[in-house]
């Protein structure tokens, strides 16, 4: 099965207030479950070789692997997410 990306060309997520997400926690996990206790493997990029840690940490709402520089989410299968505010 090819890898499904999330949104193109870059997810952007939300605070509560409806700013840009910034230092958030974003978890991808086994779909109908608790994505923080059932996490999925994710990649950020199309060929699945490039691995990401969860959870994901967001900057001005963008998902990023280094703290600076946007990714895409790719996933190989349905999923669940959850996305928590910085703490």
């Amino acid at each position: 099965m090819k890898p499904l990306q999330v949104i193109t060309p870059y997810p952007q997520f939300f605070d509560k207030d409806g700013t840009a997400l910034d230092n958030g926690y974003v978890y991808i996990g086994e779909v109908n479950e608790d994505p923080e206790t059932n996490p999925i493997l994710i990649y950020s990029d199309y060929d699945s070789t490039i691995a990401v840690a969860q959870p994901i940490r967001s900057l001005n709402g963008f998902p990023t692997s280094d703290g600076s520089t946007p990714i895409n989410i790719y996933y190989s299968e349905e999923y669940s997410i959850t996305v928590r505010d910085r703490q």
